[in-house]
């Protein structure tokens, strides 16, 4: 239940990152205040379904099952607030956000599972950066400049789309099919740097044995 509840306020974090977004005209100024909301999550340690990705290479079969319930409560967080903000002042920015979604909608689903890869891989970036810097101010460097590079880039993120969606009100299969296709996009790009610096870190280990099996001989 816990887990539930900190992946629902994730999605209402990154809801709000969403709005923040459409609530700036400069492109680039909007980019990096959507930081925000990877910023309140990793500080309060909320899931986030496209930092939890990250993990699978490292842990077991089991770990999949919270990974959906995390997307689970971020699509929750997300889709409630994104229609629930529809009925407060920031209406203005809906025919905005169904700007945002309709483009998103047009594009071709092969496009949109790329687009998704990349953003998962930049994700990644920022979540591992993130634990392994640390320095403090690198630390939150490393959750700023990749979430504003793959915005300024126009790749997918799925959790942020789900919202952009409800709150544009844009939601029908079409929708849908290309929401799981973001969702399946992010995942893949999310473990491909795991899974490298993983066959990295077993290929060195392996290589350590031989050594110490090679020492050990010559001793005897």
């Amino acid at each position: 239940m816990r887990t539930l509840v900190k992946a629902i306020m994730a999605g209402i974090a990154i809801s709000i990152a969403g709005v923040v977004y459409l609530s700036v005209e400069n492109k680039n100024l909007g980019a990096f205040l959507f930081s925000i909301g990877l910023f309140t999550i990793y500080t309060f340690s909320l899931n986030l379904y496209t930092g939890k990705i990250c993990y699978i290479p490292n842990k077991s079969a089991k770990y999949l099952l919270e990974v959906f319930l995390v997307y689970a409560g971020n699509a929750i967080g997300t889709v409630f607030f994104g229609y629930l903000a529809r009925f407060t002042k920031l209406s203005k920015l809906v025919p905005k956000a169904q700007e945002l979604a309709l483009n998103k909608l047009s594009d071709t689903y092969f496009s949109a599972f790329l687009m998704a890869i990349c953003c998962g891989i930049l994700m990644c970036v920022a979540v591992l950066g993130f634990s392994k810097i640390n320095d403090g101010v690198g630390k939150y460097l490393a959750l700023t400049l990749p979430v504003a590079v793959f915005i300024l880039a126009g790749f997918e993120h799925s959790i942020a789309n789900l919202f952009y969606f409800s709150f544009a009100g844009v939601w029908d299969l079409k929708a849908l099919a290309y929401s799981l296709i973001y969702a399946a996009g992010n995942l893949v790009g999310g473990i491909i740097l795991p899974f490298i610096v993983l066959m990295d870190e077993n290929k060195t280990i392996k290589i350590k044995l031989k050594a110490e099996k090679k020492v050990k001989a010559l001793k005897i």
